[in-house]
């Protein structure tokens, strides 16, 4: 086993070898070299040969994109066994279906020119839509991005707890949470857009008074929804709201409606590259090193990544 990452994700990347004691297997330092016009070269500079290959990179620009199909490329070429995409964040996984006249449908051209250069199989966390899985003739490892934060949570020690959905796609995954806090109560805002991060109206399901509420979503953008449902839940007769989100995406004027929210903490995870270094008083960042480390190892072990996946 060999363990590369792409030029954005060798911090992550270290820990990850850390947690599987596999320093002297990280060649951390893949040579990816970029012309002044743009174009990008990677160099195995060590033989890869015979060996699985597990390449961690995010799929989000189209740099990183075209950095990922070279270094496949690369080491299918060089004689690798096999060719493993370790994705934290799983770029296009809003675009699983055509919501527009002769709009495109990114996740399935994604998922075929990954597969055409030769990736073996991919693991990623909470794709947006779990039916992208279905885009890849490929194995498609979806870890659940709630074993980041479980532990995190109990260490808060938060008596009244409810768990709250920010939309019905959401419900799944927070009542998923919800298994390692069996005396929490739930409830679910119903969400009305009118256009791509921009929400037209909100209406709260359930009973929050005198509750802390934790919000459970897969993605922190813009941060509009969760502002608007803090001050609902607020309004409702919350006592605190907190919000967690496998991939910090906080793109546009995020860190400002952080500030200007109800919310005490946004938790969010470093799927992204980039986030290290900007926690604040309201921003907390959570590792997701250990939980991408462990289904490396279960795989190479040829264990079942079902105790992996696992909420307890």
């Amino acid at each position: 086993m060999k363990i590369f990452s792409g030029k954005n994700y060798r911090d992550l990347a270290s820990e990850i070898c850390k947690k599987l004691n596999e320093g002297d297997n990280c060649e951390l330092s893949l040579k990816i070299e970029k012309f002044s016009d743009g174009e990008i070269l990677p160099i195995f500079e060590k033989s890869v040969r015979y060996e699985d290959v597990f390449f961690i990179n995010g799929t989000t620009s189209s740099d990183s994109i075209m950095e990922t199909l070279l270094v496949a490329d690369a080491a299918k070429r060089a004689g690798c066994n096999s060719f493993t995409l370790v994705a934290p964040y799983q770029g296009y996984s809003r675009q699983d279906k055509t919501d527009h006249l002769r709009s495109s449908i990114g996740s399935k051209v994604l998922a075929d020119i990954l597969e055409k250069v030769g990736v073996s199989r991919i693991i990623t966390i909470d794709l947006h839509a779990s039916a992208i899985q279905g885009f890849y003739n490929i194995p498609v490892i979806h870890l659940n991005g709630n074993k980041i934060f479980t532990q995190y949570i109990k260490k808060l020690n938060i008596d009244n707890l409810c768990i709250v959905a920010p939309d019905q796609g959401a419900v799944k995954r927070a009542s998923d949470i919800s298994k390692a806090f069996p005396s929490a109560s739930f409830a679910m805002i119903n969400k009305k857009r009118t256009k791509p991060n921009e929400v037209h109206s909100m209406e709260l399901v359930g009973d929050v008074q005198g509750k802390n509420v934790i919000i459970v979503d897969d993605m922190a953008d813009t941060l509009g929804t969760l502002k608007k449902a803090s001050e609902l839940i607020v309004k409702n007769g919350a006592l605190s709201v907190r919000a967690i989100a496998t991939h910090g995406v906080l793109s546009g004027n995020a860190m400002k409606n952080l500030t200007d929210s109800k919310l005490d903490d946004l938790i969010v995870s470093n799927t992204i590259n980039g986030l290290i270094g900007k926690e604040n008083e309201k921003l907390k960042i959570v590792s997701c090193a250990k939980l991408i480390a462990d289904s490396i190892q279960a795989i190479t072990q040829k264990r079942s990544i079902h105790e992996v996946n696992e909420i307890k």
